[in-house]
């Protein structure tokens, strides 16, 4: 693709342009549909913020009880960024979702100028679209999460390293050493950039890399910034009421799984299930596979191959994260568009060229637009149970009254209703659910069959709503 500096950049303005229209459908609804109850827990985090002071250092959810519910958690700027708009302009879920939005956006235009830098404008404008259209990245870049702030700031982070290499300059190294702190802030796993940048400084003074005294300002820097913060965290979660998002969970929760991840059915799930029928299409697949195979040209251009074998780390100490939930594959996109996008910018002399990418480009484009309505239509309010339960909690409570959400352990009951209380399973125990009475549950209510065997005293409660969506049953004599 040969293009001018001018006529490339005005492609990619067009990209931008295009992927800000195609992200706004849904763009100002509450958090329900897939991973709700992440994307609830993030909009709690921001709503409670702006009702009880801005205090930045203790971010709280709506399940904590009767207590506060002071969070373990990721470094809360993006909430807290939302919280800071909705008191200026209201509280509306447009605003974390735009918030998201702009993030992603940021974070493309770093990638265009990174692989520009390494691989040349034609690479990098293909894998620039990849990035902005694939299909979970159209959804996951739009919701409320901080997924796509962490996308933008590893780029960002990898992108000012790189031109500190070839510049020297100090407010480049700088940069980003600030973006990868933030990074591994928003999520502790962006250490893994630790990989490529140590091949970037490894290019430029090879074995004497290592000791460079700014290099290792530049670590202290990003570690100390993540030490702090998730040793306060942690000291937030074993106050008394504090609960905790399972970040330390080692080995029982999302990482240190080493049985699942040395087993055939994490890598099927995680590699086949995940990243090549999800985020990449199967059409996108066959693609990045042969861009993965294409002769690098130069040094530089192994940075890609190095985080990426930085990211397979990551799938194996954060295995149990990343066999469960999809979004924790967000992190593959960055490197892994650049083989699709090597693809498709040099596939010069292979037979059938025109015919073999524009048939993976039309594919690309209908599996990426199906995966993509297929999740939005999961976010109409007119289906959703949680909206419908919610909107009955909102009826028949007080503002002030504590609710067990026995929703699997979904938040979104909680958020919808704005109520505060527990979570619990689907199908609650019995001394669960009395526990919590005891501790000033008001209400149990929950999505699908009312569990009436686990609703101790049953003269002392009743049923204020059963229907097809869900169920609210007073705890109290009527």
């Amino acid at each position: 693709m040969d293009l001018s500096p001018r006529a490339a950049r005005r492609v990619l303005l067009a990209l931008l342009a295009l992927s800000v229209v195609v992200r706004l459908p849904h763009i100002g609804l509450p958090p329900i549909g897939v991973h709700s109850w992440r994307q609830s827990d993030t909009a709690a985090i921001a709503r409670n913020y702006q009702e009880h002071g801005y205090r930045f250092e203790t971010p709280q959810v709506d399940w904590g009880g009767a207590g506060p519910g002071y969070v373990e958690s990721e470094f809360p700027l993006y909430p807290y960024s939302a919280a800071l708009a909705y008191g200026v302009i209201g509280m509306h879920e447009a605003i974390p979702r735009a918030l998201s939005v702009l993030g992603y956006l940021a974070g493309a235009c770093a990638l265009y100028a990174f692989v520009t830098a390494i691989a040349g404008v034609g690479v990098a404008l293909w894998s620039t679209a990849f990035f902005l259209f694939l299909p979970l990245n159209l959804y996951y870049s739009r919701a409320i999460m901080p997924e796509a702030w962490m996308i933008a700031a590893s780029v960002g982070g990898v992108h000012f390293f790189y031109r500190w290499t070839q510049t020297s300059r100090a407010r480049d190294l700088i940069f980003s050493g600030v973006l990868v702190a933030l990074a591994a802030l928003l999520k502790l796993p962006a250490l893994y950039l630790a990989l490529p940048l140590a091949y970037l400084a490894w290019l430029r003074d090879r074995a004497a890399w290592w000791r460079k005294p700014a290099l290792w300002a530049y670590a202290a820097l990003v570690l100390a910034a993540a030490a702090a913060w998730y040793f306060h965290a942690h000291e937030l979660a074993i106050r008394p009421g504090g609960v905790s998002f399972g970040i330390w969970g080692y080995g029982s929760d999302k990482w240190g799984n080493w049985g699942l991840a040395a087993s055939p059915p994490f890598w099927n799930a995680v590699l086949f299930r995940s990243l090549a029928e999800r985020w990449l299409t199967w059409a996108g697949f066959p693609l990045f596979l042969f861009g993965l195979f294409l002769p690098r040209r130069t040094d530089a251009e192994r940075v890609f191959d190095i985080w990426l074998l930085a990211i397979v780390l990551y799938f194996v100490i954060v295995a149990r994260g990343n066999f469960v939930h999809e979004y924790y594959q967000f992190p593959f996109l960055p490197a892994g568009v650049v083989y699709m996008g090597k693809a498709f910018a040099r596939m010069r002399a292979f037979p059938l060229r025109g015919v073999i990418l524009g048939a993976s480009l039309a594919g690309i484009v209908l599996l990426s637009w199906a995966r993509y309505t297929e999740y939005l239509s999961k976010e109409d309010p007119a289906r959703s149970s949680e909206m419908h339960v919610a909107a009955e909690i909102r009826q028949h409570t007080e503002p002030s009254d504590l609710v067990i959400a026995a929703d699997g352990g979904n938040p979104a009951l909680l958020y919808l209703s704005h109520r505060k209380g527990w979570v619990a399973d689907r199908s609650p125990v019995e001394e669960d659910v009395e526990r919590m009475r005891r501790d000033g549950a008001r209400y149990l209510a929950g999505t699908g069959p009312s569990p009436t065997t686990a609703i101790p005293g049953q003269g002392n409660t009743h049923e204020i709503v059963h229907d097809s969506f869900g169920y609210l049953v007073s705890l109290s004599p009527e």
